[in-house]
């Protein structure tokens, strides 16, 4: 028998596509913050792409808790079980909601001296604080999205989630435009107006996704008799049990790259312009295989709640193989494009851009450990409820490994930033090493459904 099983790999395609448009989509539109604003010069993106680094830290924080809800319903979904998908996604916003509530708070009286730890520059401080003060507290709507459009998917309706979030992204991009340079009355606004064009636009987001799940009386749309079964303390239990150390694994690897970003930010203004361009350049070319782990995680849910560890294995198994040999042919392709991606940023100085040019180099081939990284913890290991292991995992790779050495490379060696790129890189030859040791000893094998 063939060690790949192409009949999953065929199917996957119908359910990644659409994600891995989607997460592109969306990795695009902090890309086009940047851009907009890169005629403003190097001080207005270093804000913009630092104010969406530390967002980014509590977005992929809020993402462990829509992920696992994911994870519950695509498995209660295998075993046939409605009414369980809907009180996950009940609890789920909760959860999320909550957890960001502080966090929004806190932001107002702290996000200069968040700010402060990327960048010693005044005007990037000042830039930066207006841009967290106007766009943090959208973070709410987001976590309702999340939510909702992880259980979508754990449904195998991908389209949806995709075609909402097309319309949203449209609507940020043309009021990106007009509020950034001004216009019909309006007086340019800059940054700010960036930042006030993503949150109106999650705002709006937030409000389609629910009409339409309302107005199409959607299976997923919570009842009353839903609501009741939120005292169920047992389900609260089995939901904290997966959630916690999936958002504190998501939290751990999204804090730490903001250190990298600090860490760019204290070697100097352009360093840290560069990183803003190449962040959401890498996050695109990753969310471009973000659709296949996803649709790795729903097929070997569903075939895990519904006992069917085999057939779980042997879609693993091919995913996990497949994914390395891909993304280092994409890789190349990238490369090659690389002329045709900085276009969008001719207005900034030369120095910075062949700086940035150099840098590429490294996201093109390192992406290729990242996507495999990314294919075996979410697309298999957390699938199986192992969060607590990719939580030890993540750890040890970033906080143990790289981001000391990334330390020592920038301020101690004093490396180029070329250099300080490669060190931080560390962190995934490790978690490759352990990611592949943990899917191979089986122990992800697990039916959430019934435990």
């Amino acid at each position: 028998m063939s060690i790949l099983n192409m009949q999953s790999v065929r199917a996957s395609i119908k359910l990644a596509w659409p994600i891995s448009l989607q997460q592109t989509l969306v990795t695009m539109l902090g890309m086009i913050d940047v851009m907009m604003v890169s005629h403003l010069g190097d001080a207005a993106v270093a804000a913009v792409g630092l104010g969406n680094r530390i967002q980014f830290v509590v977005l992929v924080l809020v993402n462990g808790g829509a992920w696992a809800v994911g994870i519950l319903a695509s498995q209660y979904f295998g075993a046939g079980n409605m009414m369980k998908v809907r009180r996950a996604i009940l609890m789920g916003v909760c959860v999320t909601v909550f957890a960001l509530i502080p966090v929004v708070l806190l932001n107002f009286a702290y996000a200069d001296q968040l700010i402060e730890l990327g960048s010693t520059d005044n005007q990037v401080i000042a830039l930066g604080e207006s841009y967290l003060w106007i766009t943090m507290p959208s973070l709410l709507f987001v976590a309702g999205i999340m939510v909702i459009e992880n259980a979508l998917r754990s449904l195998n309706q991908v389209k949806l989630p995709m075609v909402l979030s097309s319309i949203a992204i449209g609507l940020n991009v043309i009021l990106n435009y007009w509020l950034i340079n001004g216009g019909l009355g309006i007086e340019p606004l800059g940054v700010d107006g960036a930042a006030i064009a993503t949150t109106v636009s999650r705002l709006l987001h937030l409000i389609i996704l629910v009409w339409f799940l309302v107005a199409m009386r959607h299976p997923v749309k919570p009842s009353r008799h839903d609501f009741a079964s939120l005292n169920d303390t047992q389900a609260w239990r089995k939901l904290v049990a997966l959630v916690w150390p999936m958002m504190f694994s998501f939290g751990v690897w999204s804090l730490g790259t903001l250190v990298y970003q600090l860490i760019y930010g204290r070697i100097g203004t352009q360093e840290l312009a560069v990183m803003s361009i190449l962040a959401p350049v890498e996050g695109m070319f990753i969310s471009l295989f973000f659709g296949f782990a996803s649709a790795c995680a729903i097929m070997v849910g569903q075939r895990l709640g519904a006992d069917k560890f085999d057939e779980a294995w042997s879609i693993a198994r091919t995913f996990s193989l497949l994914a390395p040999v891909v993304a280092v042919i994409a890789g190349g392709l990238l490369y090659g494009i690389k002329s045709w991606v900085f276009i969008p940023f001719a207005d900034l100085p030369s120095s910075t851009l062949d700086l940035a040019s150099d840098i590429f180099l490294i996201i093109a081939l390192g992406g290729s450990l990242k996507i495999t990284n990314m294919t075996m913890a979410m697309g298999v290991l957390r699938a199986g409820g192992e969060t607590k292991a990719c939580l030890y995992i993540d750890t040890t790779g970033m906080w143990i490994i790289s981001i000391p050495l990334t330390m020592l490379a920038a301020f101690y060696f004093q490396l180029p930033l070329f250099w300080v790129v490669v060190v931080s890189y560390s962190e995934e030859i490790c978690k490759l090493v352990l990611f592949s040791w943990r899917v191979a000893s089986k122990k992800w094998l697990n039916n959430l459904a019934t435990t």
